[in-house]
C-alpha cells in the first residue's frame, strides 16, 4: 500500500489517517483539549474538530444501517409483453368485423403517437424533504444536487449548529445523510482548489485496490443524469475508533466547468457490505 506523509495539522498515528482534504472520520474518544468555538464560517486545515465532523463529512456519531439493499429497476419488457398480449386478445375477441371497423373510421393521414403519462407527483413526504434540503444547497451546488433532495435527510451546511467545517480552498459544504451513506457537496473558491483536492483523493484510490477489492480505476464521464461531466473516483481509507480498525469506502465526482465536487462515503463492511455495487447503485439513481 502506498504512504503518505500526513498533512498539517492532522494526529500522527501507526494508523493512516487520511489528509487535509479527506482525513479520517471523528474517532469516538474525545480530544486532549477541546478547540475554541468555530466562528460561523469557520475554516480548518483538515483532521477532527469538536463539535464538528472531520474533513471528510463522516460523523461516526450518526448510527448506519448494516447495509444498502438496492431494488432493482422495473422491468419494462414485462410491461411491454402484457400490453402485446393484450391487444393480441383484442383482436381475437372482437374478430375481423371490428378490425374492419377500426380501420374504417381511422384517419387517412399518419395516426399520431400517444402522449406519454406525466411523471408521477411527489408525495408529501417527498416535497417537504425538498421543501427543507433545497434551501441549503443552491447556487453552485444545485445542478450536482438536484436529484438527491428527495432522498435526502439531516443535511447541514457550514456555520450552522452541528454543521460540517471548512477547509482551505472551500466556499461552501453541505453534509447530508441517505440511509447508510454521508453525501457531501463542496463548492470551493476555484477550480485549481477543486483540482488539488481531487488528486489527493487518487491517492487513495491506488490504497483502495487493496482495502477493498473491486474498486474501479479513475475516469472521466459524464453523470447519469447529464448535468455534470468531470472526474469519477472510487477510494478508500482507514479509520480508527476507539481502538478498532474500520476501512471507509467512498466515490468522488466533480464537474469540469464549475468549481464544485461531492462524496459520497460509508464504511466497507457495516455500510456497503464489502461491494461496491450499492454505492454505485447510488451513484448511478441521483447523480
Amino acid at each position: 500500500m502506498p504512504s503518505h506523509a500526513p498533512a498539517p495539522g492532522l494526529p500522527t498515528s501507526p494508523h493512516r489517517q487520511g489528509n487535509a482534504d479527506h482525513p479520517a472520520p471523528a474517532t469516538s474518544a474525545p480530544p486532549a483539549s477541546a478547540p475554541p468555538s468555530p466562528s460561523p464560517s469557520p475554516v480548518s486545515d483538515g483532521g477532527p474538530s469538536a463539535g464538528y465532523d472531520d474533513a471528510f463529512g463522516f460523523d461516526t456519531s450518526v448510527p448506519r444501517g448494516p447495509r444498502i439493499e438496492p431494488s432493482p429497476p422495473p422491468d419494462r419488457r414485462r410491461h411491454v409483453f402484457g400490453i402485446v398480449v393484450g391487444l393480441v386478445v383484442g383482436l381475437l375477441v372482437f374478430g375481423t368485423a371490428g378490425w374492419f371497423t377500426g380501420r374504417a373510421t381511422a384517419p387517412t393521414a399518419g395516426r399520431s403517437r400517444t402522449t406519454p403519462a406525466p411523471a408521477a407527483t411527489l408525495g408529501a413526504y417527498e416535497r417537504n424533504q425538498v421543501a427543507i434540503n433545497q434551501p441549503k444547497l443552491t447556487g453552485a451546488l444545485a445542478p450536482v444536487a438536484q436529484d438527491w433532495l428527495v432522498h435526502l435527510s439531516g443535511c447541514a451546511r457550514t456555520g450552522e449548529p452541528g454543521g460540517p467545517v471548512l477547509h482551505r480552498g472551500e466556499k461552501a459544504r453541505v453534509r447530508c445523510e441517505l440511509d447508510a451513506m454521508t453525501i457531501v457537496f463542496i463548492e470551493f473558491n476555484s477550480a485549481a482548489d477543486r483540482d488539488k483536492a481531487q488528486v489527493r483523493t487518487l491517492g487513495q484510490n491506488v490504497d483502495a485496490r487493496q482495502l477493498t477489492p473491486g474498486v474501479a480505476a479513475p475516469t472521466r464521464k459524464s453523470t447519469p443524469s447529464d448535468r455534470l461531466s468531470g472526474n469519477y473516483i472510487e477510494y478508500a481509507f482507514k479509520v480508527t475508533e476507539g481502538g478498532r480498525e474500520r476501512v471507509v469506502s467512498g466515490i468522488w465526482w466533480d464537474d469540469a466547468k464549475a468549481p464544485v465536487a461531492a462524496f459520497m462515503l460509508g464504511y466497507w463492511k457495516e455500510s456497503a457490505g464489502e461491494s461496491w455495487e450499492p454505492m454505485r447503485d447510488l451513484w448511478s439513481r441521483y447523480a
